[in-house]
């Protein structure tokens, strides 16, 4: 009885992940982090605590924008768009960019296209997000 315990306890951590030295996951990428959503435990890491400038300013300038109309009650977190043809072309599957993959015609809550521009860095969310409703807004804030 006792040994199935010990071998349980022994047994590798399946949450810890592969070594890079052990020929586990590698990236080009410069700086790279990989963590298990459950436990929060870091499976994979490189340059995780560096300082690095944002990838998109405008996309920061979005997300801006769209918390100051939820801040002045022109819009709710739960307020949803229809992803058009147009914004699913510039901006989804067939641009080949950094996308949601948001399928044509499909309503999304402003929250989901947050956290689409801020956290995938998302081109379709960007799009959609300032497309007609903060358009003239942007316009006028830039001046």
């Amino acid at each position: 009885m006792l040994a199935p315990l010990l071998s349980a306890v022994a047994a590798p951590n399946p949450v810890s992940g592969p070594k890079p030295s052990d020929g586990g996951y590698q990236t080009s990428a410069a700086h790279a982090i990989l963590i298990e959503a459950d436990s929060g435990s870091v499976l994979f890491e490189k340059s995780a605590d560096d300082l690095i400038p944002p990838a998109s300013l405008s996309k920061l300038m979005t997300a801006e924008v769209v918390f100051n109309e939820i801040k002045q009650g022109r819009l709710k977190p739960t307020d949803e768009f229809i992803v058009s043809t147009n914004a699913w072309r510039r901006g989804g599957a067939p641009s080949r960019t950094s996308s949601m993959f948001i399928p044509i015609h499909s309503k999304v809550a402003v929250d989901d296209l947050l956290h689409g521009v801020i956290i995938q860095s998302a081109n379709d969310a960007c799009y959609r997000a300032c497309r007609r409703h903060f358009r003239q807004r942007v316009r006028i804030r830039r001046s």
